[in-house]
């Protein structure tokens, strides 16, 4: 999620692939241990996409997103990354 200057949100969601099989805890538990305080991260550092609404103002926004969670899906990844690599960055 992503959060402007003036408290609008904007919600979006990336499907990776786990080729390793790991579970939504380990996953989870290692992305929480490099985010900022738990929760936040700059996407760009990730390589995925921001979720900035237009228009983007430097001097009120930010880049940081919030990290809400992970869930199983049967859908097709929307990344070319699988986990495992966006977890070893």
């Amino acid at each position: 999620m992503y959060r402007d200057g003036a408290n609008y949100k904007q919600f979006g969601s990336v499907v990776f692939n786990n080729s390793s099989g790991l579970s939504i805890d380990e996953v989870s538990e290692v992305i929480r241990k490099k985010l900022i305080s738990e929760e936040f991260f700059v996407p760009k550092e990730w390589g995925i996409p921001t979720l900035y609404a237009a228009p983007y103002n430097p001097e009120y926004d930010h880049e940081w997103h919030e990290f809400e969670g992970l869930e199983e899906t049967i859908e097709a990844p929307s990344h070319p990354r699988d986990i495992l690599e966006i977890l070893k960055d």
